[in-house]
């Protein structure tokens, strides 16, 4: 498909997905001029946007990158595409297809994003592409996919990253294989992935199930920094920025649907705390088995997020500590939500090891039960170290946080009184014995 029938197609699309169903058709077929093709490839578009409200993320590109599909058979015949040798396609999502390939020079699997030889003259398109590259290159931390690199070869372009053999969140969902433990075991690493990218300051915008890959050793990546734009807070480390042409404009709607903060929808401006609603529905989906808003149509859901207060099923209304934790996250004023990302990472530990370890006693205080720290921008690290308790304290002061680490006492009171009275005991038995003996002789 060429890029300007491209373009058509996705004019079309986006000016009658938002019209009633039963004018769609007449709306199409005027639009496109009595052209037949196109009409069908319009109506595809609509017939899955109908389907699945995901498909919105990017909606035109999504049966977009299956119409082109064909083009991206020649690169199995080619010795190597640029220093990789293709093997097989791993998926297809957005603009872009994803092998599985092999680095010749290092002798490693590798999984390479290319995009179309028709969008190669697309400037946004190329300018989001390479956002993807230098947002998730920016944030080095094991829950974070890495980059390898980025470029152009034959007329398309490329991103190379680390391959993740295992199952998108969203397939295991479908298979119905996760527990509460495991549901509080991968939030946790998701929330680690979000303080890594929340101190380099770059939102992601676009968390959900399926840019998210857990290992087969259990290892959670967050994949597909596509959307991920930078925000106030600048990585002090790398003291990197993003150019401001790659910023969506105000009044833009970018994202998931079901997964859009009230904020994403209205097209306002955002910072992390969007990231920390769509991870709400997140873990809400995780542990309830469907999302908290749902609707027959995009503008349902939409309409829902806005002005609908989520309710929680017996999974997880038995679990007052997770309610307060999604009420948190699921705040409709972003003021709010959690002030800081390593204040949900650290609730969150805290409850993954009380269902993890029920016979412990736990001493703890919930960020989500407490008044609101510091400003995020104050923040210096986004974690808690096992190995190095000064650095928690200097952590938490740093957050602001008034939630404390959890102090876990294996299986023991928190006042063995009884041990205490067992010595005294043999102490004063002690004392009787000796004065007896005094007496005696």
């Amino acid at each position: 498909m060429k890029v300007n029938r491209w373009e058509t197609v996705e004019k079309v699309f986006n000016k009658s997905v938002v019209l009633p169903r039963e004018k769609r058709e007449a709306f199409v077929a005027s639009a496109c001029g009595g052209d037949a093709d196109l009409i069908e490839d319009v109506l595809s578009l609509l017939a899955e946007a109908d389907k699945d409200d995901k498909f919105l993320s990017e909606p035109v590109f999504e049966v977009g990158a299956k119409i082109l599909a064909s083009e991206y058979i020649g690169l199995f015949d080619e010795p190597n595409f640029a220093a990789y040798e293709m093997q097989k396609i791993l998926g297809r999502g957005g603009s872009s297809v994803v092998f599985l390939a092999r680095d010749v020079s290092l002798e490693r699997s590798v999984a390479i994003k290319v995009l179309p030889a028709a969008l190669a003259d697309d400037d946004e398109r190329i300018l989001r592409f390479q956002q993807e590259a230098k947002a998730a290159s920016a944030i080095s931390h094991p829950n974070v996919a890495h980059i390898y690199g980025f470029g152009k070869a034959d007329n398309r372009y490329y991103l190379a990253m680390e391959y993740v053999q295992g199952d998108t969140l969203r397939e295991l969902l479908k298979k119905k294989e996760i527990d509460k433990v495991f549901a509080l075991d991968i939030a946790c690493q998701i929330s680690k992935a979000l303080c890594a990218a929340h101190k380099a300051g770059i939102v992601h915008r676009d968390v959900k199930p399926e840019n998210i890959i857990v290992a087969d050793d259990g290892l959670v990546k967050v994949l597909d920094f596509g959307l991920a734009k930078s925000f106030t807070v600048q990585n002090r480390e790398t003291n990197r920025s993003f150019d401001a042409s790659l910023d969506t404009k105000p009044g833009m709607i970018i994202g998931t649907v079901s997964y859009m903060s009230p904020e994403q929808i209205r097209g306002q401006q955002l910072d992390w705390r969007t990231d920390i609603w769509s991870f709400g529905v997140v873990l809400y989906e995780m542990l309830a088995g469907s999302r908290p808003f749902k609707g027959e149509t995009s503008s349902d859901i939409q309409a829902r997020i806005l002005l609908i207060e989520h309710e929680y099923p017996a999974e997880i209304a038995e679990m007052p500590e997770i309610r307060k934790i999604l009420d948190k996250c699921l705040a409709k004023d972003v003021n709010l939500r959690y002030k800081a990302t390593p204040e949900l990472m650290n609730d969150l530990e805290i409850f993954h090891k009380y269902l993890s370890y029920p016979g412990n006693k736990f001493k703890y205080s919930f960020a989500a039960n407490a008044e609101s720290g510091e400003e995020f921008e104050n923040f210096e690290a986004p974690g808690y170290s096992e190995e190095n308790p000064e650095e928690n304290k200097e952590t938490k002061e740093a957050n602001g946080e008034k939630g404390a680490k959890p102090e876990i006492i294996e299986g023991k009171p928190e006042k063995n009184y009884a041990k205490y009275k067992l010595i005294i005991a043999a102490a004063v038995f002690f004392i009787f014995i000796i004065v007896l003996i005094a007496i005696l002789y």
